[in-house]
This record gives structure tokens, sequence and C-alpha cells, in this order.
């Protein structure tokens, strides 16, 4: 997958045919998604699915309470009804009006609307710069959607029913924007380079339930940002990145400290994908990266050359390490410790490696909007929704419910239950399939105890299991790169201090990289990569004290 990656980005190096972007548009694009952002509340909701443990961004669509919902099929195939998550963690119970399967969406009704429900416009594709409201695995208590900033890879044709965005992190279902928050599509399945979306007008054409509900459509009031050249179909299967992404990744290089402090690390002897991006915080050769994605044999490669490395010391609340090189004069990292508003553009530095003795690395960088500050603690959405876990997974059989496999060091692990064992009933209610034991869970709380009867061949007996949390991200070892994954992410990726959460899509191996505004101002360091469009990154104030607690254990080299 890294290989393709970075074929990737380095065709972004590439000159960008005539296009030019320039810090004006770059402000023109932040300042419409800075005005997005302060209307997510109004205008989009988070939503999920009983016994489903993902959410969604839908749309607001009426003020009689209509959601325009990326479609979620239910647990098993069985009826199960959508869920609306306020920003206080608790979940309303939502009227589905139609699914449509085939488009990825459906059509879902608050069956007592408040007053303050915001409908957004539609609007037929006018500029070629849109903006994509993504959520990842877990929201927490008051976190609004992130925002991810994206582009066309070529104008569509007249007679075109899908823009192709150059992205492919982006969900089903997922509503895309023009730049004055009109929306204009709904993503498609995505492919190995792009995103195809529905454009509005042939959703409502083909989901004859939205005509009556969605606002006459309108065009936009735009200023005119470049747009993707037009192109043939032959021409436009040999497109690989937008022509605006290059030309935009071109003008943010060039905002970035110059020379960039930045460093690859890598692990001596491992896979490519083995490394990290370092930050140089001493121009004495001292380097902070992700201390978790380190091995005991290191190199590091900056300014074209090779140099061993030791790993000085690490910090297990930030999971940063201190990694010392024999150098001098190196150019080192300036922070702000000023935030910007919600929806500001972002980027951060990658630095490329190929799989070569030689360790040639190449930058560029990728872009992302800031969202908001994350503190630590702060419990999710799901965990205060009441959802709950026996511990244990199932497989639905003939016979009914059994139980397929059990978390170790559980409750349900030590009363005695075991894999092959059929549910029969759960405080004496009957189980007999994954939605019954879904429905049952979802009126329970964490730490509750509750009787399960089993049978198991011939006998009968019952348990007391105190339920516990579900686990809702997996871990990342174990990932299956054939699968096509739009990013790998971090082993860990939590807990951590207090963070800064933006959209920009970094992989594993881009940790430790810093996290620039457009005007070149650190901003903090990426720690981990937990999503598509999902990053965090360290403050500034959580870096120095960090540092304090590197140095003062710091050993000579």
């Amino acid at each position: 997958m890294k290989t393709i990656l970075i074929a990737a980005a380095l065709a972004s190096l590439l000159p960008a045919q005539t296009i030019t972007w320039t810090k004006e548009h770059e402000i023109s694009v932040q300042n419409s998604a800075v005005q997005f952002a302060s209307n997510l509340s109004s205008q989009i909701a988070i939503i999920g699915r009983l016994g489903l443990s993902e959410t969604r961004p839908a749309v607001v669509i009426s003020v009689n309470g209509h959601i325009l919902s990326p479609f979620l099929p239910s647990i098993d195939g069985e009826d199960a009804p959508y869920l609306l998550y306020r920003i206080d963690g608790s979940r309303i119970e939502l009227e589905t009006v139609a699914e449509n399967p085939k488009r990825f969406v459906s059509l879902l009704k608050i069956k007592q609307p408040p007053p303050n429900l915001v409908p957004v416009r539609v609007s037929k594709i006018v500029d070629h710069t849109v903006l994509v409201p993504t959520t990842a695995p877990i929201t927490s208590i008051g976190e609004p959607p992130s925002l991810f900033l994206d582009h066309l890879e070529f104008t569509p044709p007249e007679d075109a029913k899908a823009l192709r965005l150059d992205s492919t992190l982006y969900t089903l279902g997922a509503p895309v924007f023009d730049l004055s928050g009109a929306l204009i599509a709904t993503t498609l399945k995505g492919r190995e380079t792009n995103t195809p979306a529905l454009m509005i007008q042939w959703l409502i054409a083909d989901f004859p339930e939205l005509d009556a509900i969605l606002t006459n459509e309108t065009i936009s009031d735009l200023e005119r940002l470049p747009l993707a050249p037009k192109t043939t179909q032959e021409e436009a299967k040999e497109i690989i990145i937008s022509p605006i992404t290059r030309a935009r990744q071109r003008f943010i290089q060039k905002s970035h400290q110059d020379p960039l402090p930045c460093v690859l690390v890598s692990n001596e002897g491992a896979q490519a994908t083995h490394s990290v991006i370092g930050t140089i915080i001493h121009s004495e050769g001292l380097i902070i990266t992700k201390a978790s994605d380190l091995g005991p044999s290191l190199r590091v490669r900056y300014n074209g050359k090779n140099y061993p490395a030791v790993l000085l010391s690490t910090d297990e609340t930030t999971d940063l390490a201190l990694v010392g090189i024999s150098e001098s004069r190196m150019p080192v990292i300036r922070w702000i410790d000023e935030l910007p508003k919600a929806g500001s553009v972002v980027a951060s530095p990658i630095l490329l490696q190929e799989s070569t003795d030689e360790m040639v690395a190449e930058a560029t960088s990728y872009m992302g909007i800031f969202s908001h500050v994350l503190g630590i603690g702060i419990p999710t959405v799901h965990a205060t929704s009441q959802v709950t876990s026996l511990g244990f997974t199932t497989e639905q059989l003939d016979s009914g419910l059994t139980i397929a496999a059990i978390k170790p060091d559980t409750p349900a692990f030590e009363s005695g239950l075991s894999p092959g064992d059929l549910i029969k009933k759960i405080n004496k209610q009957p189980i007999n399939n994954r939605a019954d034991l879904t429905a049952f869970l979802d009126r329970c709380e964490v730490g509750e105890v509750v009787t399960a009867e089993i049978a198991r061949g011939k006998s009968r007996s019952s348990h007391e299991v105190k339920l516990i949390s579900p686990l809702m991200i997996p871990p990342a070892t174990g990932i299956n790169l054939a699968k096509n994954l739009s990013m790998v992410p971090s082993i860990r990726r939590a807990p951590f201090p207090e963070v800064i959460v933006h959209s920009t899509p970094i992989n594993a191996w881009d940790c430790g990289s810093p996290v620039f505004d457009i005007n070149g101002n650190a901003l903090g360091l990426n720690i981990a990569a937990v999503s598509p469009a999902r990053t965090i990154a360290l403050k500034p104030k959580e870096i120095r004290a960090a540092i304090e607690r590197l140095l003062a254990k710091t050993r000579a080299f």
C-alpha cells in the first residue's frame, strides 16, 4: 500500500499544468471553511443505528425535522431504528421515512423537531473546491464532525451525473457541499484513487421522496477559484491527483518553515513502512518523534544523508521519544500557542521513503482542516448512551445465538462461559438472535450485572456477568493491506493529554510531523493517525512539558 501512496504523492510534485494557487485563493477557501464550521451545529447531525458502533454526518433538509443521512445497514438485516446523537451524548430514535441502499442514503425524520433547525440549500456545482463533513469511529461528547477540503479531478461533462472527488477517504453517502454551504452531491462507492459523488439533482430524480422536501435548486454565488481542467474520457483515466490539489500542495510547501525542521526516522533493517517523521527541537541533533513506532536500532535521514541515531528517552504520557544524532546547525521548529478558528486550513509535511538502501526521501504536504481541541477523559457518546457489552462476540446459527469468542480478562471470561455456549435468556428475557441481544444491551448500563442462561450440550446453567464498555476501534495490528485501506492507523491512538483534532489524512508512518497553518506557524505535533480524516496532534504546551521530562532522564550520547 505504501508504494501506491508514494507514487501518488510523488506525482503531486509534478508541475500543476496551468493551475496556479495563490495566498489569496487559500485565504478565500479558509474564510469559507471557517464560516461553514460555524454553522455545523445547526445543519449537520451525527447519526447512528441501533446495534452499530459507527456514526455518520447527516444533513438537516427541512424545518420539519427531515434529515438526509447515509444509509446504514442494520445488524443481521433486522429492522432497527436510526439514532440521532445529541451534544450531551444522549440519543433519540428517528423515524425512517425511506431508504435507498442503491444510492447509499436514507431519509429520516425527527419526531419532535427542535425550533432551531436550519435546512441546507441545494445547488448546482459551480466551483471545483468542496467541503465534506466526516466523523471518526468514535465521537466524544460535544465533538463536532470534522471537515475535509477536497477538489474535483476534472471538470464534469455537461451530461455527467457524478462528480469525481480527489480523495478516497469518504464513507458511503457522505454529503458534499460547495464553499457557500450548499449541498451539491453525496458520495458513492470509492475507487482506488478517487471517489465519485452523485449530483444532488440526480439523487432527487432517483429518490422521489426527496423531491417534495428539498428546496428548489439554486446556483451559488462564489468567488472564482481555479477550476479543474476539461479532459477527454481517456485523459481522465490517467489522472491520479487533481491538478488543483497539486497546485495547492506546491503553494502550501512554500509556506512551511524553511529549511524544514523535519527528518525521517527509520527502524534499521525493517520494512519500509516502519518509519516515522521526526521534528528537530535543538540545532545540535535533538529530535522528537512518536515513541511507540520506534525499534531498538535507528537511523535518521536528514539533508540527503543517513545518520546512526540513539534513542535517548521516552515519555509515556505523550508517546514522545527523544532521539539524537551527531549533527549541528540543524533548523529548529518554532511553535506558537495561539490556535486558529475551527475551519482553518492546516498542513503537515510528509517525508516519503523509497525502500532502497539509500533511503531516498522526498517532501510533500497533505492538507486538512483544524476542528477543535479535545481534552483527556471526555467520554464518548457511545459510553454515555448506555451502549454496553458482555465481553464476547456471537455467531448466529440455526440453533440460535452462540458465543463465538470471549475477550480475556473480562467478567464474562471469569464467569465460566465458554465459546460454543448457546445463549437462551438474559435476565429471563429470551435471546433468539443478535437483534434481541442488541435491544437488551441498549437498555442497560455499564457496570450492571446480568444473568445469562446458556445451554451447553444437554446441560443448562446460569452465569452472572458484569457489563462492560464495548471496544469500538479495532487494533491496528493484523490489518490486511490488500484490502485497499484508505489509511493505516497508529497502534497507539489514546490516551493523550489535551490534543488538537484536524482532518489532515496521514498514516501511522507520518506521525511525528509538525502541523502548520497557512502562514507557516507550527501549531502542534502529529501523535496519532486515528481514521481517514481524523488526526490528533499534541499542543505546544504539552510538547514543552514532555521535552522537560525527556531531557531530565536523557542519557549521554
